[in-house]
C-alpha cells in the first residue's frame, strides 16, 4: 500500500514534466509554421512586386520605342464634318494601337474626337485617304478652318497630324496663271464597274496609267480649291464638268460626265453641285455619258480605241457668286 502511493506520487510528478516538453514542442512547430508561413508571404509578394517593377519597365520601354508618323495630312469640311485625310507610318520597334483622334478648331476654339482602332504592325504604313480617311464632327467648322489634331496610341503616346507642305505663293502663282483648281497627279484612279452602278475595288482603285480600252470605266481625280484671289471662296461645279479624252493618232475624242459617288463606291442616278471650299481638297468623279444623270449600263463609257490618249478636265460652275470654267490639261494614258 505504502509502495503503490510513492509510485504514483513519483508518476504524477513526471507526467507534469512530460506535458511541459510536449507543450513546448507544440509551439515551436506553431512558431516555426507561422514563420514559415510569413517567409513564404513575403517571397510571394517580393516576386510579385518584382515581376511588376519588370512589366512596368516593359510597358515604359515599349512606350518609349513606340513610334509612329501622320503625314501628308489634309482637312476638308462638309458642314460639321471634319474629313481627316493622313498616311499613318509605324517607324518604331514595336506594335501599336491608335485608339483616338481628336481634331480642335482652332478658328473658333472648338474640338472634338472620335474613337478608332488602328493596329499599326512595325514598319506599316496606313492610308487613310479617300474612302478610308476619318470623319470627325466638329460644330461650327467651316473649310476657311484653321485646324490642327493629333493620334493617340493604346500607351498613351501621342502624334500630332503633320499637315503635307505646301508653297502657297507659288501654288497661288500658278493658280492665276491657270485658275483656280490645281489636281493631284499622284491619286490618279480608274475604276471597273461590279453592277450597273457599283465601282469594282472602291476605293482603291488601279493607279495604272494603263487604260482598258473594251471595258466601259470611271475616272477619279483629286482636286484643291487654292483661290488666288484672296477672297478665299468656295468654289461649285455643275453638272456641265467633264472629263475629256482625245486620241491624237486617229482624231478621236471621248468624254465623261461628272457623277457623284457614295461612300460604299455607288454611283448616284442624278447629280448634285459639288462644293469645295477653299484649300479644301476633294475627290471628283467622271463616268456618265449623260449631262447630270446616270442610267447605269446605257450611261456607261469606255475608250473604245487603242493607243495614247490625252485626258483634260472641262470644270464649270462658280467661284462664290461668279461664273466659273476651267481647262485642265490633266494626264496622259495608254488604251490597251
Amino acid at each position: 500500500m505504502t509502495r503503490t502511493s510513492w509510485f504514483r506520487k513519483i508518476w504524477k510528478g513526471r507526467s507534469k514534466g512530460v506535458s511541459t516538453v510536449i507543450g513546448t514542442v507544440f509551439l515551436i512547430l506553431i512558431i516555426f509554421m507561422v514563420s514559415t508561413n510569413v517567409l513564404l508571404w513575403t517571397f510571394s509578394q517580393n516576386a510579385l512586386y518584382t515581376q511588376a517593377e519588370k512589366d512596368l519597365n516593359q510597358d515604359e520601354a515599349d512606350r518609349r520605342n513606340e513610334k509612329i508618323e501622320a503625314t501628308d495630312g489634309d482637312y476638308s469640311v462638309s458642314g460639321n464634318k471634319v474629313t481627316v485625310e493622313v498616311t499613318l507610318t509605324n517607324t518604331g520597334a514595336v506594335a501599336a494601337q491608335i485608339i483616338n483622334l481628336w481634331v480642335f478648331d482652332t478658328s473658333i476654339q472648338t474640338y472634338n474626337h472620335i474613337q478608332l482602332n488602328l493596329s499599326l504592325s512595325p514598319g506599316s504604313v496606313t492610308d487613310l485617304t479617300g474612302g478610308a480617311a476619318i470623319v470627325v464632327t466638329v460644330d461650327g467648322a467651316n473649310p476657311g478652318d484653321d485646324f490642327i489634331s493629333w493620334f493617340v496610341t493604346a500607351r498613351g503616346n501621342t502624334i500630332a497630324l503633320e499637315k503635307e507642305v505646301l508653297e502657297d505663293v507659288i501654288v497661288a502663282q500658278v493658280a492665276q496663271g491657270i485658275g483656280y483648281l490645281a489636281m493631284d497627279f499622284d491619286t490618279f484612279r480608274y475604276f471597273k464597274y461590279a453592277s450597273d452602278y457599283v465601282l469594282e475595288d472602291y476605293p482603291g482603285g488601279s493607279g495604272s496609267y494603263i487604260v482598258p480600252r473594251t471595258q466601259p470605266v470611271v475616272f477619279r481625280i483629286r482636286l484643291t480649291n487654292y483661290d488666288p484671289s484672296g477672297g478665299n471662296r468656295s468654289l461649285t461645279l455643275n453638272s456641265h464638268s467633264l472629263l475629256w479624252m482625245y486620241y491624237p493618232a486617229v482624231g478621236k475624242q471621248v468624254y465623261w460626265y461628272i457623277v457623284n459617288v457614295s461612300a460604299n463606291g455607288t454611283i448616284s442616278p442624278t447629280y448634285s453641285d459639288i462644293i469645295i471650299g477653299f484649300r479644301e481638297t476633294t475627290y471628283v468623279y467622271f463616268a456618265s455619258a449623260s449631262d447630270g444623270t446616270f442610267t447605269g449600263t446605257p450611261d456607261q463609257k469606255k475608250p473604245g480605241t487603242g493607243g495614247p490618249a490625252a485626258i483634260n478636265l472641262l470644270l464649270l460652275g462658280k467661284i462664290g457668286p461668279s461664273n466659273y470654267g476651267q481647262n485642265i490639261p490633266f494626264v496622259s494614258v495608254y488604251c490597251t
